[in-house]
């Protein structure tokens, strides 16, 4: 059912996937944590430990749209992070009190402000192509992959 806003800004030219082809937001979001595509699913798409790929090898969605895109991507790194040293740090109060362990805390909590934000690093940059896709998902231009092959480097936006 179309909401009364739906078609404002769509060119009837170029109509979008059809909903039954989109991923909702929790699926979109889950395969962002699963490394894999929001799109469709697929793998592969880092080339290496630190470094992904500019499109997905299956879909062609773009996953770094811009340059500083993923300034996105560090925020949630980061609210991850604090995430796991709020749990450390409650968990470690809980056993440690009354005669807290400062020296030990604060080498733990700097074991995680190191170790983490490395280990959960890929996962932040998918979420964040998750997230991105969630966002431009209804543009005809984002939506295919012929209209970002026929992008001048605007993300598939045209």
């Amino acid at each position: 059912m179309a909401g009364p806003f739906d078609d404002l800004d769509r060119d009837p030219a170029r109509p979008a996937l059809p909903r039954a082809d989109r991923p909702g937001g929790l699926r979109a979001l889950v395969r962002g944590l699963r490394r894999r595509c929001p799109r469709c699913g697929g793998g592969r798409l880092f080339e290496s430990a630190f470094r992904i790929r500019s499109r997905c090898p299956r879909c062609r969605l773009p996953l770094e749209r811009e340059e500083g895109g993923f300034l996105g991507a560090m925020v949630v790194n980061y609210g991850a992070t604090a995430a796991v040293w709020v749990a450390l740090l409650v968990v470690w109060l809980v056993v440690d009190l009354p005669d807290v362990n400062v020296l030990g805390l604060t080498l733990a909590s700097i074991g995680v402000a190191i170790v983490m934000p490395l280990l959960f690093w890929g996962s932040s940059k998918s979420i964040w192509a998750a997230v991105d896709y969630l966002v431009y998902r209804t543009d005809p231009g984002y939506a295919s992959a012929e209209a970002v092959d026929r992008s001048s480097g605007n993300g598939g936006r045209t």
